[in-house]
């Protein structure tokens, strides 16, 4: 318990030294369009709802027993004695998830940040000999090689002109600079092929270390 306890305090202290300027990916989302207002349920009521919505969606691909109707249109008919029409609430439900897709893989166009702080992986692009010169910084360990990568707005391309000495991709990176929006498509070669990403973000990196 105390080697847990002085590993978090640590990472705790490391973080503070970064504090003034310290950044998170989600600073990098821009705000919705868009907010929807949903009605406060009881849990019951979501329970009813859900039910409801799982039916829509098992009768998209079969046929429904007259049995799964029943329960179904008893569930719309309670939550329609509480006051709520279950198709108004799903159709919000839907309007509000598709907003929240949107905004998860958009780019904030606006966005330039100055001397800013953030944490992330290195995903190196160039290297010389063991230093890397440019690199993807993503959120997630392993992104682009081992899994997907990250939508756009997760992912900053760095350029340090002096190199960075690589030791350990899944070691947590503080990475020191400018962030400016800038959108493209790079083709990445990784050891089973070439994939192409996408990155929202360029980041003129003053200082890079380990956390």
């Amino acid at each position: 318990m105390q080697i847990k306890f002085s590993a978090l305090l640590v990472l705790f202290i490391s973080f503070q030294s970064f504090s003034a300027n310290l950044i998170e990916w989600q600073d990098l989302i821009p705000a919705p369009i868009k907010t929807i207002e949903l009605p406060a349920l009881t849990q019951q009521q979501v329970t009813h709802l859900y039910s409801v919505l799982k039916y829509d969606d098992n009768a998209k691909s079969r046929d429904m027993t007259a049995e799964e109707t029943k329960e179904y249109l008893l569930n719309k008919k309670v939550l329609q004695d509480a006051g709520f029409d279950a198709d108004e609430l799903l159709a919000k439900r839907e309007e509000a998830l598709e907003i929240e897709r949107i905004r998860l893989t958009t780019v904030n166009t606006d966005l330039n940040l100055d001397d800013v702080t953030i944490p992330g992986f290195v995903v190196p692009l160039e290297m010389d000999g063991m230093l890397t010169t440019q690199f993807l910084l993503v959120p997630i360990a392993g992104a682009c090689i081992h899994t997907p990568p990250p939508p756009a707005n997760q992912t900053i391309i760095v350029d340090i002109d002096s190199g960075f000495a690589l030791q350990d991709l899944y070691k947590v990176v503080m990475v020191s600079g400018d962030i400016e929006a800038y959108e493209q498509d790079l083709p990445i070669s990784f050891i089973d092929g070439t994939e192409v990403v996408s990155t929202g973000y360029t980041m003129s990196a003053q200082k890079v270390t380990y956390l």
